[in-house]
């Protein structure tokens, strides 16, 4: 029996006019396929193949002359042999098996974006993508066991999902050449389990590599990569995004991931999102009100992925997107909330923040079972009425720095439910954010004194008004960026210890025209801080050097390894001669290189004064504006780490502008040798 599927009259003709009689089906279903017949037409490969696995004959319809305007369109019998109208028949086929990708994704506003984001691009480079991004409540405890959770716990808390939904997912249906990405859900610090999570995760990433298996984790949490380190050395690969949160996904940027990464960011309090320039203020607006939109639908899991999957822009103008703040009061510069709704707690904290206009907010959770600690993001850059943002809370609540979430977002667990506990340490909590910690006359007793203690010393210090961010918050991103080059460089505990402490202090000297008169500093009387910067290394040696007189660092810093800090953030400028001892020399070039890393958009916005960039703009020198320009064509840099090889790749809006400052980095990494694995840049364009 013969099939003709075709809808169009003229390609039945045609078929008659060379022979060809048979049934006309103007569409073929796969029931309809059985054995013994010939079909005609064309049709989807897969198609073809299920009626020759049936054991039929297949006769493709080719037109190989076919104008652009024919396609699609009848043609007449003539028109078809104009176009050379042909019979080709296909023997066989083989399909190729598709590759395959698990993405799993986290759960807040910012996880789900990603996710979504990292599925698709992951679907353009032709994966077949399944995504495992589910939100399951699960009871809280301490010391829990294998045996008192269920082998799915969902993907919203880290530690659950690396100890029990991901060692116990069937990865059977992968196999060498296919991927698992993990967004947005970063290898955790044993708290609830009594197992370590993050190191069984990790014996089962070197399992699945073992395969053939990609394994890429993408995160911007910088905290607890002493797991990233054990997890790159079993093979996985690990993206970490600087500079903005809305490309922490898998792939390139586009317009789509822009947008839809923009509110992500914001979801999660990302301070690069906020406006600086008064032109940025309204669409700044808009955005908020989406992102609220997105926290409030996260409840609702599927239907998000969904609407950020088919990218429902109509949807975001739903007018229900508003968190209503809850129940709270002021203490000086703390908001405090007696109890927290379920499920709400740092948004609740935020809107609460908001409403007061506090930098600080603390709240106690609907079951006592633990204190919620954030900075109001909005407080987190430099104002004109409030030069300096204030402290981390992770910093100022030094001993629970150790613990998870952001820096600014601390989850502090209690032992046991029990409110009146929970209330009493939030009181001291309170009086501890309301303090200033590090008064003059009070020397540091510990290394969280004496982190403070520096962090505080940037309050004093007036920036010259022609530096991009040079205060705290590059400071504390330089000591992230340290922290990753330390671990793919194999430093020691005692190298990273004073890679850290470089970092920390490497920038002091351009505050010298602040403390000219306290520790007798040579700057010129009239100096508006040209002169401090020019020689800044110089004088953040004297600075410390004085500090050290002081005791600021007894028991703390032995005097060997302060005289190796200051001699570090001496020669920390690439103008500078390394230093001939090789480890000092290896830890110096990884401090350059951590420090030209914070280089882009955010840092470029403002000044630490808090003055936006349209307004600096009119007093700078050229050069000056060169290297403001430069970094603000950088939106991110994203690194890429594996086991034998890093890639830093730059995130640009303006290439020709930006190059200044790459060719500026490459530099700055040429002295590295065999220091870090092999390297190399990136350039990626990024539509505006």
């Amino acid at each position: 029996m013969i099939y003709i599927v075709t809808r169009h009259e003229g390609a039945v003709l045609w078929l008659r006019s060379k022979g060809y009689v048979g049934s006309i089906l103007p569409h073929l279903e796969r029931e309809q396929i059985a054995g013994g017949n010939t079909y005609i037409g064309v049709l989807p490969i897969p198609m073809v193949k299920a009626i020759l696995d049936a054991g039929s004959r297949f006769l493709l319809l080719v037109l190989p002359d076919m104008a652009f305007s024919q396609r699609g369109a009848s043609m007449t019998p003539a028109e078809m042999d104009l176009a050379g109208a042909h019979l080709v028949e296909v023997k066989g086929i083989e399909l190729a098996p598709r590759k395959r990708a698990v993405v799993f994704g986290g759960t807040d506003g910012h996880g789900a974006t990603m996710t979504v984001i990292s599925e698709r691009n992951l679907e353009k480079e032709g994966y077949e993508v399944t995504r495992v991004c589910e939100l399951k409540q699960l009871k809280m405890g301490s010391n829990l066991g294998k045996n008192d959770l269920p082998e799915d716990c969902g993907t919203r808390f880290p530690e659950y999902f690396w100890g029990f939904t991901f060692l116990n997912y069937d990865f059977s249906g992968l196999r060498a050449g296919d991927i698992v990405v993990v967004v947005d859900i970063p290898l955790p610090i044993r708290v609830n389990l009594d197992f370590s999570a993050a190191d069984e995760a990790i014996e089962k990433i070197g399992e699945l590599r073992e395969k053939g298996i990609r394994v890429v984790l993408i995160d911007h949490h910088k905290r607890a990569i002493t797991h990233y380190g054990k997890a790159i050395e079993k093979g996985a690969e690990v993206i970490f995004s600087l500079g903005a949160e809305q490309y922490c996904h898998y792939g390139a940027p586009d317009a789509y991931s822009r947008f839809w990464g923009t509110l992500g960011a914001i979801c999660d309090r990302d301070p690069s999102m906020l406006p600086v320039e008064a032109d940025e203020m309204e669409p700044f607006e808009e955005r908020e009100r989406y992102a609220a939109w997105i926290d409030l639908k996260k409840r609702d899991l599927p239907f998000l992925l969904e609407t950020i999957r088919n990218d429902a822009r109509e949807s975001l103008t739903c007018p229900e997107a508003t968190l209503r703040p809850p129940a709270s009061e002021v203490e000086k510069n703390v908001t405090v909330v007696k109890r927290l709704t379920e499920n709400s707690g740092y948004k609740e904290l935020d809107a609460a923040c908001a409403c007061n206009d506090t930098p600080y907010g603390v709240g106690i959770t609907h079951d006592c079972s633990a204190i919620l600690v954030i900075n109001y993001w909005k407080k987190l850059r430099p104002e004109e009425k409030n030069r300096i943002p204030a402290l981390p809370v992770a910093l100022r609540l030094a001993q629970h720095r150790e613990r998870f979430g952001h820096d600014t977002a601390l989850t502090i667990k209690l032992g046991s439910p029990d409110c009146k506990e929970a209330e009493a340490q939030m009181d001291e909590i309170v009086k501890t954010l309301n303090s200033t910690r590090i008064k003059r006359d009070t020397l540091p007793e510990n290394r969280e004194d004496a982190i403070d203690y520096i962090a505080s010393a940037f309050s004093d210090v007036p920036t010259p008004y022609f530096l991009t961010m040079h205060g705290w918050s590059h400071i504390e991103t330089v000591l992230d960026s340290a922290r990753i080059l330390g671990m793919i460089s194999g430093l020691t505990a005692d190298e990273q210890t004073l890679l850290d402490w470089a970092a920390l202090c490497h920038d002091l000297g351009n505050g010298a025209v602040a403390y000219r008169d306290t520790y007798g500093l040579l700057v010129a009387d009239d100096d508006d801080g040209a002169e401090a910067r020019e020689k800044h290394e110089l004088y953040t040696v004297q600075i410390l050097t004085e500090w050290n007189k002081m005791g600021v660092f007894r028991d703390i810093i032995s005097g060997d390894d302060l005289r190796i800090i200051s001699d570090l953030c001496y020669r920390h400028r690439k103008m500078s001669v390394l230093p001939k001892d090789p480890g000092a020399s290896k830890l110096c070039s990884l401090l350059r290189v951590a420090d030209a890393l914070d280089k882009t958009r955010n840092r470029a916005r403002y000044n630490d004064n808090g003055e936006p960039y349209s307004w600096v703009k009119e007093k700078l020198p050229a050069e000056s504006i060169k290297h403001w320009e430069a970094q603000r064509a950088i939106d991110a840099i994203r690194l890429h780490i594996e086991k034998d090889r890093i890639v830093f790749e730059f995130l640009v809006t303006d290439e020709e502008n930006s190059t200044f400052i790459i060719d500026d980095f490459e530099k700055e990494l040429a002295p590295l040798g065999n220091t870090i694995p092999a390297w190399s840049i990136r350039i990626t364009p990024v539509p505006e």
